[in-house]
């Protein structure tokens, strides 16, 4: 359990840190939205520009079976390697957004 309280503070730190760096206006807005019971971390994006929006996830995390779990990472961050520099081991990160097939092929855990 110890762990996994680690690995939620972890999350939660680097996200907001994340989206205190990114440069927003008016018109644009960028938060987390955290589900602790479930353990679900996304951040979404929510803007307009003259009559079209964008909206939409940026970055899903959840920890599952004592793993961090990748499910979207639509940034430029590479975030599995930013959770590994903050001291997350990639035994303990599966890259979500690839097939179960193609996940041995990565560094990091498959399941």
């Amino acid at each position: 359990m110890e762990k996994i309280t680690e690995y939620q503070r972890v999350i939660k730190t680097i996200l907001e840190e994340y989206i205190a760096s990114m440069h927003s206006n008016l018109e644009e807005e960028v938060y987390l939205v955290e589900d602790t019971l479930k353990m679900n971390y996304l951040i979404y994006h929510n803007a307009w520009k003259e009559s079209s929006r964008s909206y939409g996830c940026i970055l899903h995390v959840r920890i599952k079976n004592e793993k961090v779990y990748i499910e979207y990472d639509g940034t430029d961050e590479a975030f599995a390697d930013v959770f590994v520099d903050a001291g997350i081991p990639k035994e303990d990160i599966v890259l979500a957004f690839h097939a179960p097939a193609k996940r041995p092929f990565t560094c990091f855990a498959v399941a």
